[in-house]
């Protein structure tokens, strides 16, 4: 059984969250950071143990977060990040660009205050 509150396990759901949101598979992620796809859905799962401090700087560079974004646990559930992921993935690639850049615009906003 895995705690769900585990550092293993919140690691992992942020990795899936930070994935869906980049519209990207399971098999996308695994080339990203050249890990086979089965240990990725490990990882996700929170069974794969402890993950090295490369392997951490590794996901967070390829899904263009910090690796303190990876490490915290957030509010936001996994249910919905896993709705935006499949409708993010059903645009275009001009559709995908634009809500990227539409993210980071309103991300500066948020940080300018």
């Amino acid at each position: 059984m895995v705690d769900i509150h585990s550092e293993e396990y919140i690691l992992g759901q942020n990795i899936k969250k930070y994935r869906l949101e980049k519209g990207w598979s399971q098999k996308q992620l695994s080339d990203a950071v050249d890990i086979d796809r089965a240990d990725i859905s490990k990882y996700e799962n929170g069974t794969k143990g402890e993950m090295g401090f490369k392997t951490l700087k590794k996901f967070a560079s390829a899904l263009d977060v910090s690796t303190d974004d990876l490490l915290t646990e957030k509010e936001k559930t996994v249910e919905l990040s896993e709705e935006i992921g499949v409708e993010f993935a059903k645009l275009t690639k001009d559709g995908q660009i634009t809500i990227r850049n539409m993210m980071k615009f309103l991300q500066s906003q948020q940080m300018a205050g």
